[in-house]
């Protein structure tokens, strides 16, 4: 049987939105947005800083850098895998308790 791991399934669905939107190829109006930065000069620090593991690339005569959605895809899907694995019990997930007693 080929069953596809968790993060795989993530992986792919999150390709198959991505590429819905805006092609196999983000530009960087797009991936700011989709990696979760809150501007497009928070994108650019996190970028020249080396802190987003994904192959961004240039194209000629175009300005930004680009990515492939699937490439996205899977960084998203790697960091929510990431989190999940550092919190087994899923305390994150839970509503903080309410002290109106």
């Amino acid at each position: 049987m080929n069953e596809q791991s968790p993060i795989q399934r993530l992986t792919d669905e999150l390709e198959h939105d991505l590429t819905g939107r805006y092609g196999v190829m983000l530009g960087s109006n797009a991936l700011w947005r989709e990696l979760g930065f809150r501007s497009p000069a928070a994108f650019r620090v996190a970028l020249s800083r080396g802190m987003i593991d994904v192959p961004f690339f240039t194209l000629p005569n175009r300005r930004g850098r680009f990515a492939l959605a699937k490439d996205i895809a899977g960084w998203i899907a790697c960091q929510r895998h990431a989190v999940q694995s550092s919190e087994p019990d899923g305390s994150r997930n839970q509503p903080m308790p309410s002290n109106d007693s």
